[in-house]
Formats: C-alpha cells, sequence, structure tokens
C-alpha cells in the first residue's frame, strides 16, 4: 500500500514538472477527518489565517518539520493547522505520538486524510512537507516546502 502512494505521488510530481506554480487562492478541497466525517472549504474557519501541511509519516523532512511546529506551537496559537497525509490512521497516530506529542489534540489542529488523492493535483506541492499559509480571505501568503518551511512559515503570521 505504500509503494502506491509513493508511486502516486512521484508519477503526479513528475506529471507537474519542478515550474509548477501553487494556487494564489484556497482551492476547492474534500478531505477526512480522522472519525471519517468530511472536511471541506465550508469548514475552514475564516476569521484567521490557516495553514495547510502536506506530509507523509515515514519522510524525514516531515518528521523534523512536525517536531518544530511543536516545539513552536505558541507561535502558531491563532492560526488554524490543517495537517494532511494520504497514510492510514495507525500510522498517524505513530507520527504524533513520536514526532509532535500533543500536536494533534491541540484546538487549532485538524489532522485530515487524503482519501481520494486530491491534494497534489489541486495544490501543487514541490516535495514533502509541501506548507501552505493562507490569509482569511483564502489568498496565499507563504508557501514552503521542505526543511526549513516552518521557520519560514513563522515569518509570515506576525
Amino acid at each position: 500500500m505504500k509503494f502506491k502512494n509513493i508511486l502516486f505521488v512521484a508519477l503526479i510530481l513528475l506529471g507537474f514538472g519542478a515550474n509548477a506554480q501553487q494556487p494564489a487562492y484556497l482551492p476547492q478541497f474534500k478531505f477526512f477527518k480522522l472519525d471519517g466525517k468530511p472536511f471541506s472549504n465550508v469548514n475552514v474557519n475564516q476569521k484567521k489565517k490557516s495553514l495547510f501541511i502536506l506530509f507523509d509519516c515515514t519522510c524525514e523532512h516531515c518528521q523534523r518539520e512536525a517536531t518544530e511546529l511543536n516545539k513552536a506551537y505558541n507561535k502558531f496559537k491563532d492560526v488554524n493547522i490543517y495537517m494532511v497525509t494520504l497514510d492510514e490512521s495507525i500510522s498517524i497516530q505513530k507520527f504524533f505520538g513520536t514526532y509532535a506529542p500533543g500536536l494533534n489534540l491541540k484546538p487549532n489542529v485538524v489532522v485530515l486524510q487524503d482519501k481520494n488523492r486530491i491534494f497534489i493535483p489541486t495544490f501543487l506541492p514541490t516535495k514533502y512537507p509541501a506548507m501552505y499559509l493562507y490569509a482569511p480571505n483564502g489568498k496565499l501568503l507563504v508557501f514552503g516546502d521542505g526543511d526549513g518551511g516552518i521557520k519560514k512559515i513563522m515569518k509570515s503570521i506576525g
């Protein structure tokens, strides 16, 4: 199963190439909470900035960035944080338990599964982890990916 996810991601990224540009506004999407309930644009709290993070539980960069986000959480308390993955629930729980204990339980953090595999063709990430900070009106403020993305995002949250 994991091989299929990796192959899917590789094919999508190769198809878009390095020149793909992230959408200027928050695209339409439908992901799923860990309890199976759908979560879409209408569920996003539009009163504050929103940070979307695409991560993979086995990605070392994602693990480091999740640890960094957890350490710097106080700076993100006033930001909606939506962590999106293609992984299964058991892997997600292990990921948070190991690399960012308690982060997934914070009131402004929502963990989402991309069961329909729409994040990559919709948001156009270039590598893991991919981070998108949106203004309350849905305009993209900052895009970061790979190592150092959380530090880049922190500079823009004020």
